[in-house]
């Protein structure tokens, strides 16, 4: 199946910019000169390819194609030559038959903002799963980080169905929708959602809901896959999941 990356705001002045170029055993890390990301590299190193290690074994994928990594020291920066000003990106342009035209990474890392964690390396090394539904990409990319901003998923969304803030996940399964959510909402809420089925029904039961749930499907055959793979209606699971928490 062929995807095409909906990225209108790409651009791709950063091939031209004068990067220092340094290698990992699984990154071609591209940073600028003199910058924070220069000074920390080593410390980056060892995260990267520690996260890198973590990620592929949980997903059980083979990846022979090293990592693209673009640091930015600044959101201005990071506009003016990738086109967008959100922390971190993954840009793999067009998916045909689970191989990617292009397979980067671009954060932001400066003392404010040190974006280099689990969430877009995910995104990336789990294509060989196919494209799911942004609930489940975003989902299972926050539980491999575990982590919003330092805070503990289920904590997170704990706080936020005090504050009645959540969303129905019903609601979540239709790709349009995600247009008009609260990435401060969304994001914590997918991780959690996802980390309490991958640990209630097991990590393979979700790998193939994620591999059988599609961008090209209808929102009614995405939510068909989850009674097929977990015998309940969509509304049982998020019973379950917001009583657990």
């Amino acid at each position: 199946m062929k995807y095409v990356q909906d990225i209108l705001w790409y651009k791709d002045n950063y091939l031209s910019y004068d990067f220092i170029r340094k290698e990992s055993s699984h990154y071609s890390f591209y940073l600028k000169k003199d910058s924070l990301a220069e000074k920390d590299f080593k410390n980056i190193i060892n995260k990267k390819e520690n996260q890198y290690s973590k990620i592929v074994d949980w997903l059980n994928v083979n990846n022979n194609r090293k990592i693209d990594y673009y640091l930015y020291p600044s959101i201005k920066e990071k506009l003016a030559l990738m086109g967008d000003n959100s922390p971190g990106n993954v840009i793999w342009k067009e998916l045909k038959n689970s191989i990617p035209k292009s397979f980067e990474i671009h954060v932001i890392y400066n003392e404010k903002c040190k974006f280099i964690n689990e969430h877009e390396d995910t995104h990336l090394l789990s294509l060989p799963w196919g494209l799911s539904i942004y609930l489940f990409c975003e989902g299972l990319a926050q539980y491999m980080e575990n982590k919003l901003m330092g805070k503990e998923l289920h904590i997170v969304s704990k706080k936020l169905l005090k504050e009645k803030k959540l969303y129905p996940i019903e609601f979540l399964f239709d790709n349009k929708n995600w247009n008009t959510v609260d990435p401060i909402i969304i994001y914590p809420q997918a991780g959690s959602f996802s980390k309490y089925i991958i640990e209630k029904y097991g990590k393979e039961r979700f790998e193939e809901l994620y591999k059988n749930t599609s961008r090209k499907n209808t929102v009614s055959e995405n939510l068909l896959e989850i009674k097929k793979f977990y015998k309940k209606h969509i509304k049982e699971l998020e019973e379950e999941w917001l009583e657990a928490l």
